[in-house]
């Protein structure tokens, strides 16, 4: 004779504790949607569901004969779902896809995220600044989203996106890096953006104390976005060397080799190149300069895969250019094949007072074309 299941209420103890260690978000690996609004509308409404681990009757889905009536209430059965993931890990009943031990774990990382960002000292807000134009016929989508889930992750939690952005969108420029007439309009145009978005954020009186900056754009105008923001204030600059602007969390990722050599004594015009991505031809230097090499010993467009290793391309191109000035170069022209990352920090540090001039130059296949005059 069939039994009809009486389904046990959820303690509001419980209710109350779930919802604050799953910061009233789903849980389910990857959504993480707000369940105090309103999906579509936005609305202050709440939509979030108390979810079964092990089924709270045995013909549930993950039910059991014995655990389902133990754990029914048990806070550590329970997640916090949006209507969408309950239905997606209970449909089909028995059949269902997701095991027991599928759903603790993401319990367990998504609890455990929400511990870190409650538990975190030291914390600092960050501006998100973001750049796009194209690249040849390639046009560049930032997505802000995808920057503050890297600011969070990359930081371990010590960064939190400041709730605004500045975003230098040109991504719908209406010529092409290689148009004759690119390169003086769209430094126009990020200098105009520059000096009436960006400047007042940055001098007003309760300024960011700190920047996150992810360009996607022709080196020269990253270089450009770098010596703008110059070095005075504290930044961090993303790059897409795995997914999404994550830097990679390996252990066992080894650090690049950078190498270089000045001699003691420099004319007034040297040229510089700066083989990161990849090793530096063809480069077309002004007569009789002589060129020097900044590089790392193995270049790719991946070499730099961790903030550490931005941090010591820095300095490491640093030193490179205090010794340039040393020997006697005040004129540098720099044919850079760099990463995203890298070529916003070379903007940023290219400011020694001694230099008069820095121009950049730009890959154009088979050759180079000047694009752009920094200082």
């Amino acid at each position: 004779m069939a039994t009809n299941h009486k389904r046990l209420p959820i303690p509001l103890p419980v209710r109350h504790s779930l919802w604050i260690a799953a910061a009233g978000r789903c849980e389910f690996r990857g959504c993480n949607e707000p369940v105090s609004r309103d999906f579509l509308t936005k609305r202050t409404a709440y939509v979030g569901e108390l979810a079964h681990i092990v089924g709270d009757s045995p013909d549930a889905p993950r039910g059991d004969l014995v655990r389902s009536k133990q754990l029914a209430q048990d806070e550590r059965n329970l997640m916090l779902m949006c209507y969408g993931c309950h239905k997606r890990i209970d449909r089909h009943g028995k059949a269902n896809g997701y095991s027991e031990a599928d759903l603790l774990a993401m319990k367990r990382e998504h609890e455990a995220r929400v511990e870190l960002i409650y538990s975190s000292t030291g914390v600092k807000q960050t501006l998100p600044v973001l750049m796009t134009f194209p690249i040849a016929s390639h046009t560049p989508v930032i997505d802000i989203r995808d920057i503050n889930h890297a600011i969070i992750e990359n930081s371990k939690y010590k960064r939190f996106p400041s709730g605004r952005h500045v975003h230098i969108d040109r991504s719908d420029f209406d010529i092409t890096d290689g148009s004759p007439d690119f390169w003086a309009r769209a430094e126009a145009t990020l200098t105009s953006i520059f000096e009436t978005r960006l400047r007042p954020e940055l001098t007003a009186r309760h300024a960011p104390s700190h920047l996150t900056i992810a360009a996607f754009a022709p080196i020269p105008l990253l270089m450009k976005l770098g010596a703008l923001l110059g070095d005075k204030m504290d930044a961090s600059v993303l790059d897409l060397p795995v997914e999404r602007w994550l830097w990679d969390t390996r252990t066992d990722v080894a650090a690049p080799n950078w190498q270089f050599d000045v001699p003691a004594q420099l004319p007034r015009v040297v040229a510089v190149e700066v083989g990161v991505s990849s090793r530096v031809t063809g480069a077309l230097p002004p007569e009789g300069a002589p060129v020097l090499r900044f590089e790392a010993a193995a270049p790719n467009r991946g070499i730099i895969r961790t903030e550490a290793h931005l941090q010591e391309f820095r300095a490491r191109c640093n030193a490179f250019f205090v010794a340039l000035t040393a020997a006697g170069a005040r004129v540098v022209h720099i044919f850079p094949a760099t990463p995203l990352c890298a070529s916003v920090e070379l903007g940023r540090l290219l400011l020694p007072k001694t230099l008069e001039e820095v121009h950049v130059w730009d890959r154009q296949a088979p050759t180079w074309v000047h694009a752009l005059r920094l200082k």
